[in-house]
Parts: C-alpha cells; structure tokens; sequence
C-alpha cells in the first residue's frame, strides 16, 4: 500500500473519530503526510516506539490496537488466554489511555487482563509476570527518549522481553492485519464485570519491595550505618519515587532527599531536554540540591535505567559511566566473603572489558551476550534449566543493571539499592565512591570509553544508516591497527555462539577496540570506543584519537 492509499483510508475513517480528524487536518502537505504513512512502525524485540501522532509510522490509539492484536493472536496460539497478560505504562503522554486501549483488545479477544492502577516501572512488571505466572507482559514506555515518544514493549512469561523468534510470530500475524479500524476493541467497564479485567494494585509494590530486599549483601551494615550515607535522588518526572525510596528506606537508608522539582510524574519532563539519566543535565538540579551528598542518583521514567553521580578529585559531581558504575557493583559482588560456586557475569558486547578482567580474577566465568536485555535474561533461563552456572550480575554500558533473577529486565532499583551498599562499605573504609573506582583501576588498568550517536530521521535516513553499515563491513582497512574483526551478521571473526545481528566490532592489537551498530528501536547508528592506557591520560587519548580517526570516515 501506498503512503497515499494509507492516508485516504486513515482519512475516510476519521469521521468517526474528531481528534484523528484534526490531527490529519494538521498534516499540511504531502512531504508531513508521507512521514507519517509512508511504513508501519517496526515491531521487534525491542517492542515497537516512535513519535505521538496520526498515522501509521506515529504511535496512537490504533496502532496500539494493531500491535496488540499480534500479541493476542500469539496468546491464543499458545492457549494460555486464561493466564493473562499483565500490562503497566510509565507517565508519558498517552501512556495511560495506550495501556487501557491495550487491556481492551486483548480483553475483546477473550484473553484476561491484568492492567496497573497507577504508574509502575518496568522491572516491577517483569516480577509481576513471573509471580502472577502470566502468559504475557506489556510496557507502555519509550524509556529515556524525548517527550514526543511513547513506545509499547512486550514480555514473555518469563518475564524477559521476547526472542527474536516470538517477534517473528507475532509481526507475522501483524502482517495478516488489513484493516485496523476493524480490530475489535471491548468495554472496560463490561470487562471489568465478567472478571476479564483485574487492577494491578499496591499488594504488587509490597511484594516486589520484599524480594528487592535480597539485593543487599550485608544487611547488618544498613540497617545499622545506613543513615549515615546522604543521597539525592531524582525519578526524572517517571516512575521510580515510590519502590526506589521505598526500597532504600527498607534496606536502613532514610537520610535520602528527593529533588522536588521533578518528583511529580509528567509527560512533558519540564526540568530536562531529555530524561535520560545518562545526560550531565539529567543532574543539574540534582547537583543543585546535592548540599555535599555521598551520591545522586537519577533513574529514567519507567525506572529499569541508573545514573550515578559521585564528587571527584576536583571536589565536583561527575556522572560515572555505565561501564564504571556496573564495575564497581561487580567488583563489591565478587569481593564478598561468600559467593556462590560457579558463580557468572553476564554483559553484553559492547560492554567494557573491565568487568571480564574483574570478574576473571576472583574465580568468576565471564559470557558475553548481544545488545540488550533481552539476551541476558534468555541465558539466565537458560542456566536455571542446565545449571551450567550460577548468576552473580548481569549489566550493559546503557546504564542497565540485574543483581537478582526474580526480574529479567535491568533494573533500577536494585541497582539503586545496591549502589547505596557499596557507597556505604566504603564511606566505612573513609573512601567515596570515586575512590574506589580508582583503586579499580590502579589494579586492572585504566579504561576509556564512549558513545557517539549518529541520528539519521525519516525514509533518507534508515537508508543512511545501512550505507555506512555497508561501507564499514566492506571497508579493506578502517585503522591501521585493527588485528580481528568481527561481524555479527556474517559470522565473520566470531567465536561466540550468537543469533545473526547487524554490528560490527574492531579490535586493536593492545586490546582496545570499537564497535558499530543501528539501533533497534531508535533511527540511530551507535559507535562504541574502549581504550586501555597504563593511566588515565593515556587511555583517553589513545580513545581520541581513535575516536578522530574512526568518525571521520563515516561523515
């Protein structure tokens, strides 16, 4: 179908429906009404995301009606309609009216609903699909994007988003799709009385909060000296405020500020330009607010991403990176005076090899797995069946973080929880959080990574995107010190038994290395860097100038 026999027939529908009427109104020419029909958002594991709007290539009350009827279809297929699907959202615009137009076509094709009463993180659905033993989850969430995105992501019964096979089932059934004014949409209120329709209620926080308790390692020293540690924390206008406090004041941390301006959830995220807790301004009031703090603490608004800010040598607040924050809390794991035998760390592949060289030293097998969550946690299901190991912490350089399997998603608020315990440990030895990261780096050497983002939008820029992916992988030679590559796609240079991924990995001959790949769920291509120096100086210069070097052949 054609970008304009898509608009005609969003056109012809839209007299029964006066907001979808104005919206098209809007689209005042044909270059804006072919950016908004001219595909179907992308359904993957990953789920489906993209800016609020009319259209196919927007997300809206219909496409949420079509994406959820692949689910549904799925669901029936496996016959677990009576084992319902658990559905949360975040306080993005929509996400509320997404969540219940979600519970209404599941519940018009028989299947049972869980569906949240207010605001809960991801993580916390993910616990509540395995707990509650539902066939499916889903998320009403764009993570950390800007306030013009929503998103909807999909779980499976384990409570990990779903496989690359599962996505495949269901954007096939998407497929079979003709008419998406013509999905079947039910009545809350007679859903609600035929029992088809539960709420999700404060029961499902107590539970949670009670398993995120067996985070801690030493709960003697938290509950005792817990106090002493003063953090500030920020939930980016999102989700995290009740479980993030709720959990750290269980745990025997009270001495915590909220930075009130951004307590309230909105959709809008008015204090920031993105919530993104990787971002400097993520922290501005933080810092503002900080009055000598231990530690800042964001998390982003559906809660399963971490910032950390800590002082530095200078005496000023410093976001530690995915990579240093995950090394920490590995390193504080794997240094307890029991750890469980054949005991594992799981990261993904462009997550720094610190955490390997940490891990290697104290008796712990390393695997390393795709980008993304996802793959983390089909290993985790994977090890509970052959117990071929024992999983210690699972972490990627996007500020994710897993300490206990009873939720298969990163998580914040373990994360936040045991960020705290480090940061209190070693406020006992008289050292910050910085400090210790230091001492980590005197004994495995000093690392330096980075992350730039090449943002490609539209028709023009998808075919951007997988231009410069052909040119690196076809490229004769991208540095002159490059001794393996690999390629995830071709199987090239891998050793590593993986399902087949667009992302290409260099690595030089001291061991550092950089690694490209598109986004699957943002119109972006990544370029990773990590660089090992015997200092710090060393390490980051080495990083730019291969930063240099490397993006300017791809401008």
């Amino acid at each position: 179908m054609t970008w304009q026999e898509n608009w005609q027939k969003w056109s012809v529908a839209s007299a029964d429906d006066a907001a979808l009427q104005e919206e098209l109104t809007e689209l005042s020419n044909d270059e804006l009404r072919r950016e908004h029909f001219y595909r179907y958002l992308e359904f993957g594991t990953g789920g489906m995301r993209g800016e609020l709007g009319c259209g196919t290539n927007r997300m809206n009350k219909y496409m949420i009606r079509w994406v959820t009827s692949g689910v549904a279809a799925y669901i029936l297929e496996q016959g677990r309609q009576n084992d319902g699907v658990a559905i949360a959202y975040d306080s993005r615009h929509f996400s509320a009216e997404f969540a219940l137009e979600a519970a209404k076509t599941l519940g018009a094709a028989g299947i049972k609903v869980y569906l949240s009463d207010a605001l809960r993180p991801t993580p916390e659905l993910s616990f509540i699909v395995r707990k509650w033993q539902a066939a499916a989850g889903i998320v009403i969430t764009a993570s950390h994007n800007p306030a013009e995105y929503n998103g909807f992501k999909v779980y499976g019964a384990d409570g990990c988003q779903i496989t690359l096979e599962v996505a495949a089932k269901i954007t096939n059934y998407l497929e079979t799709v003709t008419d998406l004014f013509a999905i079947l949409v039910g009545d809350a209120q007679r859903l609600l009385q035929d029992g088809m329709l539960e709420y999700i209620g404060a029961e499902a926080d107590s539970t949670y909060l009670e398993q995120v308790q067996t985070v801690t390692q030493n709960p003697e020293l938290t509950q005792q000296n817990g106090a002493e540690l003063q953090i500030v924390y920020t939930p980016l206008h999102g989700t995290g405020e009740r479980l993030v406090l709720g959990s750290l004041k269980q745990a025997g941390f009270t001495n915590v500020h909220v930075v009130a301006e951004q307590a309230t959830p909105d959709g809008d995220f008015p204090t920031v330009t993105s919530p993104n807790p990787e971002d400097h301004e993520a922290f501005e009031m933080a810092i503002k607010a900080s009055d000598g703090a231990d530690i800042l603490m964001a998390t982003d608004p559906d809660a399963d991403r971490i910032g950390v800010a800590v002082k530095n040598e200078n005496g000023e607040y410093q976001i530690l990176t995915g990579n240093q924050l995950g090394a920490l809390l590995l390193h504080y794991l794997v240094t307890q005076p029991e750890i469980p035998p054949n005991s594992a760390l799981i990261k993904t592949i462009v997550t720094s090899d610190l955490g390997e060289k940490i891990a290697t030293k104290y008796g712990v097998k390393t695997y390393n797995t795709l980008t993304g969550f996802k793959f983390i946690g089909e290993k985790i299901a994977e090890w509970e069946t052959t117990q071929a190991a024992h999983f210690l912490f699972g972490y990627e350089e996007s500020y994710g973080y897993l300490v206990k399997p009873f939720v298969r998603d990163k998580d914040a608020i373990q994360a936040a929880l045991l960020t705290a315990e480090v940061a209190l440990a070693l406020k006992k030895q008289g050292k910050t959080l910085y400090e210790g990261l230091q001492e980590i780096y005197e004994t495995f050497g000093y690392f330096a990574e980075s992350l730039h983002t090449i943002t490609a939008k539209g028709e023009q820029g998808v075919a951007r995107i997988q231009e410069m992916m052909q040119q690196m992988r076809q490229a004769d030679s991208v540095h002159r010190d490059v001794v393996r590559k690999e390629d995830y796609k071709t199987g090239e240079g891998i050793e590593l038994a993986l399902p087949k991924s667009d992302v290409l990995k260099f690595y030089l001959a001291d061991g550092s290395w950089f690694c490209i790949r598109p986004s699957g769920t943002e119109p972006k291509c990544k370029i990773y860097f990590s660089c090992i120096g015997e200092t710090n100086v060393a390490a980051i210069a080495k990083r730019t100038a291969l930063e240099k070097h490397v993006l300017a052949q791809l401008q």
